[in-house]
């Protein structure tokens, strides 16, 4: 095992190494081309980009990955193989001197021969580059994220504008711990196939034992999804929601009468629900948890996975917020403080942003009710907003399935 691994990172680096000799080659090569049409008379993008016969956002490429420093990050930011031959035929057309395009070509063919060599694609090779170029982590990330929101909305023949999992947590009043309000919003649902179905899988029951109490906001019991949804908020009427128990701990909602496509006199539906958990957050960390916080599961594929959390100025002052995201693609939901599920982690770029006090920090641009929801929320359940203090992780197309939450560091 110890040997596999060493050999495995040699390979690493010894690609690496041949990547960057590659990258100031290429440097290198296009420097000279540039130079040569700046000599020529032609150093703007414009007269480049005519000269070349290239688009302008390959023109640009074309001059960052000069103009960078790391070859690397040539690598990172050159056009792809089309569009470099196409540059080639530009400037053999131009008669460029046979010696820049020679070099040039030999740099390009190179590039090629590595890519199809050692990676099969250059979609494999960026994703390489994106551990090896931290900047473009980014970018690298968005655009596959949003690859695969496209193919799971289609697949799955639904999809959200916003998905959204906020918390409230407060002194439960008379007791030693925290409660908490969990909001649940699926913001402009809509199917894109005829035979699409949102489902979504949840728990509100309470174990048997347990100390907290899990109600509507009025206090009422919950003995079906629709029991929680916030009538001046949802667009989803209660008939249309369907509850199926799966287990003592599970429940399936399903909701009917979505829009199919998207259109301006058939608008995504809003399901919008609240819960109140009493006496349920821990004060301080036990021996089998150190952290809290709030999250959800990025279900149904949505643009935007939001997950905020609302703290009164009582609760865990002095601890910091940090972004968990799980693939729960195996095993399914994951506990934070689970040690066996550390490898479960994904390695995103995803932040938490501090959103500061009141009611005035409210705001969420791609729901704007979202300060009236939580106003209504904090004086439903006798909630002080003034007293709050609020986090947030935004994702944009987040991982289909994927598990995302805020957790804070209980204190000892």
């Amino acid at each position: 095992m110890a040997d596999m691994l060493m050999i495995s990172e040699s390979r690493d680096t010894a690609l690496r190494q041949r990547a960057e000799l590659l990258g100031r080659k290429l440097q290198d090569a296009l420097s000279t081309l540039v130079s040569e049409l700046g000599r020529r008379g032609m150093r703007d993008q414009r007269s480049i980009r005519e000269v070349l016969q290239l688009s302008q956002p390959v023109v640009s490429r074309l001059l960052t990955s000069v103009r960078g420093g790391d070859p690397l990050t040539t690598l990172n930011s050159i056009p792809g193989q089309e569009a470099l031959r196409q540059m080639l035929r530009g400037a053999s057309a131009a008669d460029v001197d046979r010696d820049c395009i020679t070099k040039v070509a030999a740099a390009v063919d190179e590039l090629g021969h590595f890519i199809d060599t050692d990676f099969g694609d250059r979609a494999a090779f960026d994703a390489v580059l994106s551990d090896w170029v931290v900047e473009s982590r980014a970018a690298f990330e968005a655009r596959h994220k949003a690859a695969a929101f496209k193919a799971m909305s289609a697949l799955r023949g639904v999809q959200a504008d916003v998905v959204l999992s906020a918390g409230i947590i407060f002194p439960t009043p008379g007791a030693e711990n925290f409660s908490s309000v969990g909001i649940d919003a699926l913001l402009g649902c809509r199917r894109t196939r005829p035979s699409g179905l949102l489902r979504n899988v949840g728990s509100w029951f309470v174990p048997p034992g347990a100390h907290h109490t899990v109600t509507s906001l009025e206090g009422r019991p919950i003995a079906k999804a629709s029991d929680m949804l916030l009538a001046g908020f949802s667009t989803v009427t209660p008939d249309l929601v369907e509850t199926v128990q799966h287990s003592s701990v599970f429940v399936e909602t399903t909701i009917s009468g979505l829009p199919l496509g998207r259109s301006d006199d058939a608008p995504g539906v809003d399901y919008v629900c609240g819960q109140l958990l009493s006496n349920f957050n821990r004060r301080r960390r036990t021996s089998d948890s150190s952290t809290a916080g709030i999250g959800g599961h990025a279900e149904p594929p949505c643009e935007y996975f939001i997950v905020d959390v609302w703290l009164h100025d009582e609760v865990w002052p002095d601890s910091r917020a940090e972004v968990h995201i799980f693939d729960t693609v195996v095993r399914g939901a994951a506990h934070p403080n689970d040690a066996a599920r550390r490898n479960d982690r994904l390695d995103m770029v995803e932040t938490v942003q501090s959103l500061g006090t009141g009611p005035d920090a409210f705001r969420l641009p791609e729901y704007p009710r979202y300060g009236e929801l939580l106003r209504h929320v904090c004086a439903v359940a006798g909630i002080d907003a003034a007293r709050l203090r609020g986090y947030r992780c935004k994702i944009r197309y987040p991982i289909y399935g994927s598990q995302i939450g805020i957790e804070f560091e209980l204190p000892a």
